[in-house]
């Protein structure tokens, strides 16, 4: 990949976050650019095993990634959002994945992101 390469967060490991994992180490991405988080130990355990990737708790992504790709399951977005959303600063890139949830759900969650891509 030419130029610089952001840090990605994948923001929940289901089976959306997994396929974004794959395809950007597929598509070139740097392993040691990427984060993931897990609810569950094995499962953090199985993806760094799978992928090399480094798995981290919520509030350390949002920290050490310059893009978080949110990808719970819709009912699960609102506590995950209640829990990083202070932390989130204007300059992060938030990416929702989240199906069936607007734009404008995260908007009132994430007052400090105000760049924005997704449904």
């Amino acid at each position: 990949m030419a130029g610089a390469v952001h840090t990605v967060a994948v923001i929940g490991t289901g089976k959306i976050g997994e396929l974004m994992l794959s395809g950007l180490l597929r598509s070139g991405w740097p392993v040691e650019r990427l984060l993931a988080t897990a609810r569950r130990p094995a499962r953090a355990e199985e993806l760094t095993a799978r992928y090399g990737v480094r798995v981290v708790d919520n509030l350390t992504a949002v920290d050490e990634a310059a893009v978080l790709a949110v990808s719970v399951k819709p009912q699960d977005a609102a506590a995950l959002l209640e829990e990083i959303g202070p932390k989130v600063p204007a300059d992060k890139l938030v990416i929702s994945l989240c199906a069936g949830l607007p734009t404008s759900f995260f908007a009132r969650r994430l007052p400090r992101a105000p760049r924005w891509s997704g449904s």
